[in-house]
Formats: structure tokens, C-alpha cells, sequence
């Protein structure tokens, strides 16, 4: 059974700026590609497609208004992440729709973020990206198979669900 996550991705122009932010080499981390780039709103863990399209089916969320920065967040002993402000609603919608299915949150508060970097143990003391902000709209929501791999995960988009309303 394949690993299976709902995320939402920044749009190419935001993808581009982050493409710009420094990475300075530092022993035991590996910095994340833009291919890996996404704000996770629910993981379900090994489930099968199918199961998560049916819990879906008729799903409405709305366009929301991401605003990631301004500084880089450390997210427990091993994450660098960009916070992402303002998908709290959706991320609850999405929840509830699929609470019967996959693995059960690690917690019940959303924390919206865009992981920058990965330590292979802990993350050194003194890593920090540059600051950066920016908005942009999420307008779709997708589900994504995560292959694990020794350089890092890798992502497979299956299908997606527009959302409604905004401009």
C-alpha cells in the first residue's frame, strides 16, 4: 500500500523564490528540493487511493491565502520549516472528511509549514534560512504518494480537488 498525504503546493513564481533562498552546506543536513516543496494538511500513512477519492468525493474547500514566513521555525529536533499561515480551515475541512480513514494525527492542532531542511539527527544550533515571506492562494488540493529513498522522498501527485471561490 502506497504512503499517501493531502497537501497544497506553492505556485511556480512562489517556487521560484524560494529557489533563491541560500543553503549553506552543513554536515547531517540535507536540504529539501522544489520538487518536495508542499504544505502537508493531513497524512494518512500506507492506504490505499481509493478509499481517500471516496472519502473526498464532493469536497468543496475554499481558495485560501497562504502566507508563509517570515522566518524559518525549527519543528522538533530534525525539522527546518517556513510557517504557512491560513490553511487552518481547510486543513480541519480535510480531517474531518478523512478521519475514518489512513493513520491518526500525531496532534490534534494544525501546524502549517513548508519543510526547508531535514538533520539526519539533530539539527545543528546555529542553522537558520534567511528570512522570507510571501502569499500566495492555494487553489487545489492534492493527493500525493511519498516514496521513501536514501537522498530524500520523493513525491507522486495522483489526482486533485480544486477548491472554490476567491479570485
Amino acid at each position: 500500500m502506497p504512503r499517501l498525504f493531502l497537501a497544497v503546493f506553492p505556485p511556480v513564481e512562489v517556487v521560484e523564490l524560494l529557489g533563491g533562498l541560500e543553503r549553506p552546506e552543513v554536515e547531517g543536513l540535507r536540504w529539501t528540493v522544489p520538487q518536495q516543496w508542499h504544505i502537508t494538511l493531513r497524512f494518512l500513512g500506507e492506504t490505499e487511493p481509493d478509499e481517500v477519492e471516496d472519502s473526498l468525493r464532493g469536497f468543496r474547500g475554499s481558495v485560501s491565502t497562504v502566507r508563509l514566513g517570515p522566518a524559518s521555525r525549527r519543528l522538533g529536533a530534525r525539522v527546518l520549516a517556513l510557517p504557512a499561515d491560513g490553511l487552518s480551515d481547510l486543513a480541519a475541512e480535510v480531517g474531518t472528511c478523512t478521519e475514518a480513514i489512513g493513520q491518526p494525527p500525531d496532534r490534534r492542532d494544525f501546524t502549517g509549514h513548508l519543510t526547508l531542511a531535514r538533520a539526519r539527527k539533530r539539527m545543528p544550533g546555529t542553522v537558520v534560512a534567511q528570512p522570507f515571506e510571501t502569499e500566495f492562494l492555494a487553489r487545489e488540493l492534492w493527493l500525493v504518494s511519498s516514496q521513501l529513498h536514501p537522498d530524500g522522498s520523493r513525491y507522486t501527485r495522483l489526482t486533485h480537488w480544486p477548491l472554490v471561490g476567491g479570485s
